[in-house]
C-alpha cells in the first residue's frame, strides 16, 4: 500500500499527498489553499498545469469570506511510518481573528481523510461561523479532441451517482445523472438529519474514464455539488464541493474557543466502478468504521414482530423461544418497554424506566435470553421525549425552539442539561442491564433545526446537536470497548460517516418489502460496506408479505441479518419455515460471515429502474483471497426475461470451484476461468425468486 507525503518549496509552498495512485496537490499562493491537482495516475502533475485558483475549501465567518487572506503558521508532518501519514497545517487569518488547523492524511487504496478545526483567537469577541465548505475541488481537466471526443460519450463529460430518493423507506436508489454545462448539479438533505438519501456519491468521467468517490461526516442537513466548467474552446473541468448545511449563524465560537468542522473522505480509481466501490470499502474498514472483537456481526432477533410495543413478559420469553429455536445469538428489546400498557411508544419516549407492561421491569427477560445463550439489547430514541412523558411535563425548556415555538419531542442537545440527562441516561442504561447492545434511533425531522439566543444571536441548534451526539458516544465507547451500537433513524435517516463510524452496525431503512429491499442493499452496499447494513427477515415491517421465504432469506444473509416475528408462539409455529430459517442463518454463520467483514463487492447491476427496482439485481461478494464468493440473483418485477447469464468477477481463474445453489442445495464444479468468462445461467420464470451460488474454492 503506497502512501507518501512531501512538502514541496517551489514554485509555492504546497504538500502532495500520495495514496495508492492518487496523487492529491495542494498549494499555498497569495493567502489561499489551492487545490492544484487531483489525478489518479500515480504521477504528480507538472507544476505548469496545476490549477493556479480553486480554493481547497471555503469559509465565512460573520458573514465575510475566509477562502483568503491567511498565513501558514506551521506546518508537520504527522503519522510517519504507519499506513495513514499526513500533515498538519495551521493557518492563522490575517483580519479576523481566527487560526485553522487542516490535517489531511493518505489512506492508501486512492484515498484521503481532511480534518479541520477553527480557533477564535480573540480574547474578547464572539464570533459566528457562516459557513463552511470543509473540501472543495477540481478534477479531470480535458481540451485535446474534446469535441470529438464528447460526441463519442454522449455529450457531457461528466457523470454523477447518489441516492437520489429522499423519502422514508426509499433509500438506497443508486441513480447516474449528467452533469450539465456550465450548470451546477447540487442535492442534500434538509431533514434535519442526514436524510433518507445519504451524503455519498460517486463522479465519473465519461470521456476518459475514472471515478472520484466522496464522502462527508455529517449527521444534519448537508450539500454536494458539480459543477462541470465548459468553455467554447472545448474544455472543460469538474468542480465539486461537499458542505454542511444550517441557518446562519451554525455555530458561535466564543473567545479562545475551538470547532471541529466536519470530515470529508475522498479518493479517485481508474479500474472500474466495482474496484472504486472495492477501495473506498477497504479504506472505511481501515480507517474510519469502528470493529468490536473479531468484527463478525451477531444474528439479531429483535421483538417487535407479532407484539410491537405491547410487549409483555410472557410475549417476551415467547420470542427468545423462538430466538434461541432459530439460532439467533442476540435478543432485541424494541420501542415500548418503558411504557405503560395501550400508550403509543412514541408518546412516552423519555421515560426511561420500565412501565407497567412489565411489573418486574427487564432484568428476568434479559436473565431468561442469557440463559437461552443469547445477549441482550435494548431500544432508546434517548434524543426525543414525547408529549406524555414526565420528562416533556418537567422540562418543557428541554425542546428546540422554532420561530417562539417549541418543536414538539426534539429535545435541544445544544443545551448543556440536556446533554448531561442524555449521557448519564444511556450510561445508566447499559450498565442497569449490561447491554451487549444499545441500539439508537431517532425518529424526528428537524428540518432547519431551532434557535437559540446567544451573544445576542440566534445560534441555530444543528451543529451543537450533531457535536453533542458524537462527543457522547465517543465516550461510550471509551467506557464500553465491548458494547455493540447499533443505529437507526426512522430507518435509514442517518446512515452518514459520522455516525456510522461511531457505531458496529446500521439500519438502512424500515422498508424490508420486496423488491424494494433488495434494491436498498443494492445501493447502500456502496456507500456502506454490506456486513454493517441491517436487513430484517419476518413479520416486522411487513418484511415477510412478498417474495417466497428462501428470496428473502437469501436477501438478508448479504447483509447483517435480523429476524423479527416469525410465529405467535412456538408452538403453532410451521417447521418447514423454522427449517428454513435455521439453515440459511447456518449459511450466514459458517459460509458467509467468516469473509463478510473483508468481503469484496461486485454490483453486476448498480442501477436498477422503477419504484422499488425492475428487472435482475444481482450482488456478489468475494473473499480478498478469492478462495470464497458468494453470488444473489434477484428476479424483481417486470423483468424482460426468465435467464439472467451470471459470469462471477470474484474468483480466480486459476481455480476449480465446488459451487452450491440454493434453494435445493444442489453442487457443481467449475474452473474460475470458466466462471468469469462463460459464467452460469439463472433461470428464474416468476418475480421475487432467487438462487444464491455459494462458491468454494477446491
Amino acid at each position: 500500500m503506497t502512501t507518501r507525503i512531501t512538502e514541496l518549496q517551489e514554485p509555492q509552498r504546497g504538500w502532495r499527498y500520495h495514496s495508492g495512485t492518487t496523487v492529491y496537490t495542494e498549494r499555498f499562493r497569495d493567502g489561499r489553499l489551492i487545490a492544484a491537482s487531483l489525478q489518479d495516475t500515480g504521477i504528480p502533475c507538472h507544476a505548469r498545469d496545476e490549477d493556479p485558483s480553486t480554493p481547497a475549501f471555503d469559509l465565512q465567518v460573520d458573514g465575510e469570506s475566509l477562502a483568503f487572506g491567511w498565513d501558514v503558521a506551521g506546518s508537520t508532518l504527522t503519522g510517519e511510518g504507519t499506513d495513514a501519514p499526513g500533515t498538519c497545517l495551521r493557518l492563522r487569518h490575517g483580519l479576523k481573528p481566527v487560526d485553522l488547523e487542516i490535517v489531511t492524511q493518505a489512506g492508501g487504496d486512492g484515498f484521503l481523510r481532511r480534518r479541520m478545526r477553527l480557533t477564535n483567537t480573540s480574547k474578547t469577541a464572539t464570533l459566528g461561523l457562516t459557513a463552511v465548505t470543509p473540501l472543495a475541488g477540481v478534477l479531470w481537466p480535458m481540451q485535446d479532441a474534446l469535441r470529438e471526443n464528447l460526441h463519442d460519450s454522449g455529450g457531457v463529460p461528466y457523470r454523477v451517482g447518489w441516492m437520489q430518493d429522499v423519502e422514508w423507506g426509499n433509500e438506497g436508489n443508486f441513480q447516474w445523472q449528467d452533469v450539465p454545462l456550465n450548470t451546477e448539479l447540487a442535492f442534500g438533505s434538509r431533514r434535519g438529519r442526514s436524510g433518507h438519501t445519504t451524503p455519498f456519491a460517486v463522479a465519473h468521467n465519461s470521456v476518459y474514464g475514472g471515478y472520484l468517490v466522496l464522502g462527508l461526516s455529517w449527521s444534519a442537513n448537508w450539500r454536494m455539488s458539480f459543477l462541470c466548467d465548459y468553455s467554447r474552446n472545448g474544455s472543460s473541468r469538474l468542480l465539486f464541493t461537499a458542505a454542511p448545511a444550517a441557518p446562519a449563524p451554525m455555530r458561535l465560537l466564543g473567545p479562545g474557543e475551538s470547532v471541529a468542522l466536519p470530515e470529508v473522505h475522498f479518493g479517485l480509481n481508474h479500474e472500474g466502478f466495482d474496484e472504486a466501490v472495492q477501495s473506498w470499502h477497504a479504506y472505511l474498514r481501515r480507517h474510519v468504521l469502528r470493529r468490536v472483537g473479531d468484527g463478525r456481526q451477531p444474528v439479531i432477533y429483535n421483538h417487535w414482530g407479532y407484539m410491537e410495543h405491547e410487549m409483555s413478559e410472557d410475549g417476551l420469553r415467547r420470542e427468545i423461544d423462538t430466538a434461541a429455536a432459530i439460532g439467533a445469538e442476540l435478543f432485541m428489546v424494541d420501542a415500548g418497554w418503558y411504557a405503560d400498557a395501550n400508550t403509543p411508544w412514541w408518546e412516552t419516549t423519555g421515560n426511561w424506566q420500565a412501565g407497567n407492561r412489565l411489573p418486574h421491569d427487564l432484568f428476568p427477560v434479559f436473565d431468561y435470553a442469557r440463559g437461552k445463550g443469547l445477549q441482550c439489547g435494548l431500544w432508546v430514541e434517548i434524543e426525543s421525549a414525547g408529549k406524555a412523558s414526565k420528562l416533556a411535563a418537567e422540562h418543557p425548556d428541554w425542546f428546540i425552539t422554532r420561530y417562539g415555538k417549541p418543536v414538539e419531542r426534539v429535545l435541544d442537545l445544544a443545551k448543556p442539561a440536556v446533554r448531561e440527562y442524555v449521557e448519564s441516561t444511556i450510561l445508566r442504561l447499559i450498565e442497569r442491564y449490561r447491554l451487549d447492545m444499545f441500539r439508537l434511533d431517532y425518529n424526528l425531522d428537524a428540518w432547519e433545526g431551532g434557535f437559540n439566543p446567544r451573544d445576542g444571536r440566534q445560534e441555530n441548534t444543528l451543529w451543537r446537536h450533531v457535536e453533542a451526539i458524537y462527543a457522547i458516544f465517543d465516550r461510550v465507547r471509551e467506557r464500553f470497548p465491548d458494547l455493540q451500537l447499533e443505529n437507526c433513524s426512522s430507518g435509514g435517516g442517518r446512515t452518514d460517516l459520522g455516525l456510522n463510524s461511531r457505531f458496529t452496525t446500521a439500519w438502512i431503512s424500515d422498508w424490508m418489502r420486496m423488491p424494494r429491499t433488495v434494491r436498498i442493499l443494492n445501493g447502500m452496499s456502496m456507500a456502506l460496506p454490506p456486513d454493517m447494513l441491517n436487513r430484517l427477515f419476518g413479520v416486522a415491517m411487513n418484511g415477510s408479505s412478498r417474495g417466497n421465504p428462501e428470496t428473502q432469506l437469501q436477501a438478508i444473509l448479504l447483509a447483517h441479518p435480523t429476524v423479527s416475528g416469525l410465529t405467535p408462539t412456538l408452538a403453532e409455529a410451521n417447521p418447514e419455515l423454522l427449517r428454513l430459517v435455521r439453515k440459511y442463518l447456518d449459511i450466514y454463520k459458517a459460509f458467509i460471515r467468516p469473509f463478510h467483514r473483508e468481503a469484496r463487492v461486485y454490483h453486476h447491476t448498480p442501477v436498477l429502474p422503477g419504484a422499488d427496482g425492475a428487472g435482475w439485481c444481482v450482488l456478489e461478494y468475494a473473499s480478498a483471497d478469492r478462495r470464497r464468493a458468494v453470488a444473489g440473483v434477484f428476479r424483481l418485477v417486470n423483468a424482460d426475461a426468465d435467464e439472467y447469464r451470471l459470469r462471477l468477477r470474484g474468483v480466480d481463474p486459476a481455480r476449480r470451484y465446488r459451487i452450491t445453489i440454493e434453494p435445493g442445495g444442489l453442487t457443481t464444479a467449475a474452473d474460475g476461468l470458466a466462471l468469469l468468462q462463460q459464467g452460469l445461467t439463472v433461470r428464474l420464470d416468476t418475480p421475487l425468486s432467487s438462487r444464491l451460488l455459494l462458491c468454494e474454492a477446491e
